[in-house]
């Protein structure tokens, strides 16, 4: 354990100390993201929410409730998100308002249909059929790792908290990645701040799982570049990890990953075999 918090910190700091640097961007990110604390929905947020506070012990009835309310103010923040960029309509009436409860009263609609029908199994809510709400199901790393966001500053500010915390981590996995395969620190703060702005951090910040899914597999990436680099225990341990949590958020990603790596690395020994040198330990682990 003492080893990994030394490569990270070795990795960190550097002949120029750039962890204030690492931390600075991660603040400026963080306070950007304040601007759009709602509006970032997708389809998929409701079962993850769902699924999350179903883990905290809530019922169907509480649940469907918190859900619905915070996927409705999502949908009336886009609206009025909407609204004013549109030249002729940006100084109407706010349609927030309108659109918040024709959204509530479809939820409930549909929701309540199928509650009555009997449809109350599993962790998620009867948004659609039994068959699709069970992809959700076997996904509970997301929601796991919501728990405690939600539990804490509640639906709206925990999938917010959330999205910030697993997309400022990516950014900085992004550093530790460059800076052990001996980038320059100038280049790897370079890299974190790309994470940040480009697709890949708008991505990571929508409450779904793909933010975790790429923090994850940067993490197992990290891992990778560390036992190349010689920290063949700490490398494999944190890879492996990284791997094993990766299945639980989306099994498919992470055998398309697991599967990824082997390649590489036995692409790597090979290459080391036909020009007689030894594949090494850390590929073999790979």
């Amino acid at each position: 354990m003492r080893r990994r918090f030394a490569a990270v910190r070795g990795v960190l700091q550097g002949p120029r100390g750039p962890l204030g640097w690492v931390l600075l961007l991660v603040a400026v990110f963080a306070l950007a993201q304040l601007g759009t604390v709602t509006g970032r929905d997708t389809p998929d947020t409701k079962n993850y929410l769902a699924y999350a506070l179903s883990l905290r012990g809530e019922d169907k009835r509480e649940t469907a409730a918190v859900v619905i309310d915070h996927a409705c103010a999502g949908r009336a923040a886009r609206a009025r998100r909407e609204q004013s960029v549109d030249v002729l309509k940006f100084d109407a009436p706010s349609p927030a308002a309108r659109v918040a409860k024709k959204c509530r009263a479809e939820l409930w609609r549909e929701v309540d249909s199928r509650l009555r029908a009997g449809q109350t199994g599993g962790h998620t809510l009867p948004f659609l059929s039994a068959r699709f709400m069970r992809i959700f199901e076997v996904r509970p790393g997301y929601p796991v790792f919501l728990v405690p966001f939600v539990t804490v500053l509640g639906a709206t500010w925990g999938l917010w908290a959330a999205g910030v915390t697993v997309t400022a981590a990516g950014g900085v996995l992004v550093h530790l990645l460059l800076r052990t395969r001996r980038v320059p620190v100038h280049l790897a703060l370079t890299g974190q701040a790309l994470y940040y702005v480009l697709p890949c951090g708008t991505t990571a910040m929508r409450p779904m799982a793909e933010g975790l899914m790429l923090a994850l597999t940067l993490a197992a990436l990290w891992g990778c570049a560390l036992a190349l680099d010689g920290r063949r225990g700490a490398g494999i341990a944190l890879a492996g990890g990284a791997l094993a949590a990766l299945f639980a958020v989306k099994h498919s990603q992470a055998l398309f990953l697991g599967v990824g790596l082997a390649a590489a690395g036995a692409l790597i020994a090979v290459r080391r075999w036909t020009r007689g040198r030894s594949p090494g330990g850390a590929v073999l682990g790979l």
